[in-house]
């Protein structure tokens, strides 16, 4: 067994059970190849709930330290070389610091500077991508950064894109299913809730909606006003994309607002919390991280809401139980918990692929 510390150079997940990376040994250029093997003898299974299930769990250039034992013949899927993980704990975040790096001026993180800093990150101990071109490297850069596209090797040994498979449940799926998807619930919104009600107020609150998608379907299927809280800062800033400003310039439609903060139940409520009282209604389609923050902040205002969980985190939230005491693992499990919180709430399923179960409360 050894105890060693630097940084990770290379990285992969495959599923919840196995992970390889690679790491450069602090005040050295050795390299060491580690397996992360989450049902052998050498993993100590009081970190399990820090076992990285994603690739996002192990940031190119993060600081770690990490427990070793020889991976011996312990698996087929071992490289040669490798070592077994015992235990690991994450020392430095590089993503935080990219994060206060690209703190935009009027609060949230601008996202091209995001991506830029954790390309180089990537570009780093990945130099050998680059074919010269500088900007196919850096797109390629900033794609394989944090879970982006998958990649797949050809035969000629070039990279080459692979788009997500919208009939994936796991997959957020491309643009056009995003707006395909954005419409479907649009319109199930405004036949499941009195349009008049949702106009009150400031609006419907689209928390983690990204470029609007949903609020632009809101505002020209309902004329309803909206407000988009999400912590990225897009290049247009309060701004919506050209083709969308237009669409809603055309139609005389409300333009939706825009809040670059995180959202939660704590800083956000303190900075915003008239907004969220005045809102006619809390909204979500496939959040992420703030889904639950989203259920939690509607009952607490007696609030309307309609969620579409997607995925779970059960890394970062690793204290969420069911009532009868089992923790929160799968997708299932997930939609059990949030269901829990309050016997009003209610399920339907939306006519689109991928996860497509609506969590919603009407009051």
């Amino acid at each position: 067994k050894m105890r060693v510390r630097g940084n990770i150079t290379r990285r992969r997940c495959i599923g919840k059970h196995l992970a390889f990376a690679d790491i450069q040994v602090d005040g050295s250029d050795e390299v060491l190849k580690i397996v992360f093997q989450r049902d052998s003898d050498a993993w100590n299974s009081e970190y399990d709930d820090t076992f990285p299930t994603k690739k996002s769990s192990l940031p190119y250039d993060a600081v770690v330290s990490v427990d070793l034992c020889d991976a011996g013949e312990t698996t087929e899927k071992s490289r040669s070389g490798a070592l077994l993980v015992k235990s690991w704990l994450l020392l430095s975040n590089p993503k935080e610091e990219a994060s206060r790096l690209a703190k935009h001026k009027e609060g949230g993180i601008n996202c091209s500077d995001y991506l830029k800093v954790r390309g180089a990150a990537y570009l780093k101990y990945n130099s050998h991508q680059s074919d010269g071109n500088k900007e196919n490297s850096k797109k390629r850069a900033i794609s394989d950064v944090e879970d982006g596209q998958e990649r797949n090797q050809t035969d000629n040994g070039e990279k080459q894109t692979r788009n997500p498979n919208p009939n994936d449940a796991f997959s957020h799926g491309d643009n056009r299913s995003k707006n395909f998807r954005a419409k479907l619930f649009a319109s199930w919104l405004l036949k499941t809730y009195d349009v008049e009600e949702l106009k009150k107020g400031t609006g419907v609150l689209d928390v983690a909606g990204g470029k609007g998608k949903l609020s632009i379907e809101l505002s020209l299927q309902g004329m309803i006003p909206c407000t988009i809280v999400d912590p990225l800062v897009r290049k247009h800033g309060k701004k919506l994309d050209p083709r969308a400003e237009k669409r809603i310039r055309k139609a005389s439609a409300p333009h939706p607002d825009l809040i670059s903060r995180e959202f939660n139940t704590t800083s956000f409520v303190e900075e915003y919390e008239s907004l969220v009282q005045n809102a006619s209604m809390l909204v979500g389609i496939h959040p992420d991280e703030p889904t639950e923050d989203i259920l939690d902040l509607a009952l607490k205002f007696d609030k309307p809401v309609a969620i579409v969980p997607c995925c779970v985190y059960p890394g970062l939230f690793p204290l969420r139980t069911l009532r009868c005491g089992k923790g929160v693992i799968t997708y299932e499990e997930f939609l059990q918990y949030l269901l829990e919180k309050d016997d009003r709430l209610r399920i339907e399923k939306l006519p689109f692929e991928g996860r497509n179960q609506v969590i919603y409360l009407a009051t």
